[in-house]
């Protein structure tokens, strides 16, 4: 059986304030009128698990940079945080370290992406509920296929397309993904024996390769670390000693200084002449950098004159009716009373202005291209001049060098033989670095195998789980449908008879037909939640559901606020629906009862409450108005419209 989640604290990360939600085991309620945030936690959550993007909330948008989300999966807890309105960033995942009693300050990225990315929030979640690596439909089987049997929006509350099954192309992984909920998938056990086949074979490649890395190490007596330390002190040792050699030889030399001192007088020079080069070039190139910004800004303005004088043109041979910026009638000689524009003609004043203007600009446009052309001259003649110097240097570093080589030190050829000893030395100390690597890769191919028997193991044990808790199609759908009836007749069906779940299709039938036919938006209302409760609900070995359920507006069709479907109109439908949500605590203490139900985090989300509803159970409750009682809505320290 996979690992439920269980939620404990959405938080909106407010520029002013942070905006928290609590959660609890069992029903959580949440009402408030419309408009004040109810639907939004929903989505929020549904965000924070990997939801492509949200709705553009404005007042959110305004008050809040990111979502917070706090839950368990099993024993170990998480938070995820997520920018909000940035879809394509990252989330930080933080772990919850059980000695501090807080969440450690690392955390790692995770990408938004399918699961085939192993760095990605989806595989992350899959491997801590323990369903990672599933392909179904040749496709990677994703934590938002199975939160879709978890989050049953305003969208797919009164749908008659409940599951995607009329979209082409969207619901190939629909019935898979049930069938793995209930362990009826029969692709995985054949594709979990394929994965451990080729695992087995791989660390079969990591064993035979171990071996062939072993004997090179066994055969150069690399195996002992004290090895490796010795021979690599030993060979610096010696490669110490001759270059204190090298040193006592060179102090001994005798030369002429007079032989080199103009030499290495005239390198100094031509070293600082490059340096003042290099500074000057660099200047220069600012300078130009400055004067193309300056030439940028006199097109511009040229442009801006033509525009005016070209534009003008053209405006005086319309007579316009509407004012061209904003479609408002324009009276007589007035101009816009809208906008304010006059569409006055330029006079011939002001044309012989702008065109004096624009001579004057040109004018310095081209002094100005003349400039940065003798500038770029003196650039082209500065590199060269760089260049030449540093020829030059070139030609009296060579002098200099055979000076010292064959007139300065008496010693020059035990200098060559020192130096070609070191070289050796150092060749020496390299092949033995080589060496350790060879054993640190030795080392990694250990710690390869030892984590891929591992997950060899947990492989192998999922396939000893699916092969002995494994149940039948049959068996499943018939449960599956008696719960699913159970629920219906506790909702006060109208006229409830001959519900069921299609063994072929995996989708409800009441009143013997399928629930898009039933010509009711109350009973499709009422069967798709009985038909998500019962899945959810239903207790089997291996069941893979999250154990988390939200639903939001179920009121929608149902009660005396159904403007269709005389027959749903009565309230007490709508009670026995939150009556049922809140007897769900005592139905999971009942293991005696021939269909005893799972126990989940059921989150609901509607327009007001039933009086009777306990308070323990309302965890959020808005008023729309903002009283000192209640919150106006999520967002609470922000005037509403």
């Amino acid at each position: 059986m996979s690992k439920k989640i269980y939620l404990e604290k959405l938080i909106l990360v407010g520029f002013r304030k942070n905006y928290e939600v609590l959660f609890k085991k069992g029903l959580n309620f949440i009402s408030g009128p419309m408009s004040t945030g109810k639907s939004s936690i929903a989505e929020m959550i549904n965000y924070a698990f990997g939801s492509e993007k949200h709705k553009a909330y404005i007042e959110i948008g305004k008050s809040c940079k990111d979502v917070q989300l706090e839950f368990w999966i099993g024993d170990n807890k998480f938070k995820i945080v997520r920018p909000l309105f940035d879809f394509k960033r990252p989330v930080k995942l933080f772990r919850w370290n059980k000695e501090e009693l807080g969440f450690d300050k690392n955390f790692e990225l995770l990408e938004i992406d399918t699961p085939a990315n192993k760095h990605s929030l989806s595989a992350f979640l899959l491997n801590e509920i323990d369903l990672p690596d599933i392909i179904v439909a040749n496709q990677h089987f994703s934590f938002r296929d199975l939160f879709k049997y978890s989050y049953v929006k305003q969208s797919i509350i009164d749908s008659e397309n409940l599951l995607m099954e009329k979209t082409s192309g969207s619901n190939l992984k629909r019935k898979p993904t049930f069938e793995i909920i209930f362990n009826i998938y029969n692709e995985l056990l054949g594709d979990l024996k394929q994965q451990l086949k080729e695992k087995l074979k791989y660390i079969d490649f990591l064993n035979n390769k171990r071996i062939g890395v072993y004997e090179f190490l066994k055969e150069m007596n690399m195996l002992n670390d004290n090895t490796f330390q010795e021979q690599k002190e030993r060979l610096e040792k010696l490669r110490s000693d001759e270059t204190n050699k090298l040193r006592e030889i060179k102090a001994s030399g005798k030369y002429d200084e007079s032989l080199t001192l103009g030499l290495e007088g005239e390198i100094n020079n031509l070293k600082e002449k490059i340096s003042n080069f290099d500074t000057l070039i660099l200047d220069k190139e600012k300078h130009i950098d400055k004067l193309l910004l300056l030439r940028n800004q006199y097109y511009s303005e040229i442009q801006k004159i033509e525009f005016i004088l070209e534009g003008s043109l053209i405006l005086n041979s319309y007579t316009f009716d509407l004012c061209p910026s904003c479609l408002n009638p324009l009276l007589p000689k007035s101009g816009c009373t809208l906008c304010g524009s006059e569409l006055k003609d330029l006079s011939t004043e002001e044309t012989r202005v702008f065109k004096s203007e624009l001579l004057r600009l040109k004018r310095k446009l081209n002094s100005l291209t003349s400039f940065m052309d003798q500038q770029r001259e003196i650039l082209i003649k500065l590199q060269k001049d760089k260049n030449l110097s540093e020829e030059q240097l070139h030609v009296k570093q060579r002098e200099l060098d055979h000076l010292i080589n064959h007139y300065i030190s008496p010693y020059i050829e035990q200098i060559q033989q020192i130096n070609y000893k070191i070289g050796e030395i150092n060749n020496s100390i390299d092949q033995l670095e080589k060496n350790l690597r060879v054993v640190n890769q030795f080392s990694k191919i250990t710690q390869d195998i030892l984590e891929e028997e591992k997950l060899r193991d947990n492989l192998q044990k999922r396939i000893n789980s699916l092969e002995k808790d494994k149940i039948s199609k049959k068996e499943v759908i018939q449960n599956l449908s008696e719960l699913f009836f159970e629920i219906l007749e506790e909702f006060s069906f109208p006229k409830l008879s001959n519900a069921y779940i299609g063994e072929s299709n995996y989708l409800p039938f009441v009143r013997g037909v399928k629930y898009d036919e039933l010509g009711s938006g109350g009973a499709i209302t009422m069967t798709t939640m009985a038909y998500f409760l019962s899945i959810a609900l239903l207790k089997l070995n291996n069941k893979n559901h999250l154990g988390l359920l939200i639903i939001d507006s179920p009121r929608k069709n149902l009660g005396a606020d159904s403007k269709i479907d005389d027959e749903f109109k009565d309230e007490e439908i709508f009670n026995s629906i939150i009556k049922y949500f809140a007897s769900l605590k005592d139905k999971t203490d009942k293991d005696k009862t021939e269909n005893p139900v799972e126990d989940i985090q059921l989150i609901v989300i509607n327009n007001g409450n039933p009086d009777f509803l306990s308070e323990d159970d309302l965890i959020v409750r808005f008023d729309g108005k903002g009283t000192n009682q209640l919150p106006y809505g999520l967002i609470d320290d922000v005037e509403h419209i």
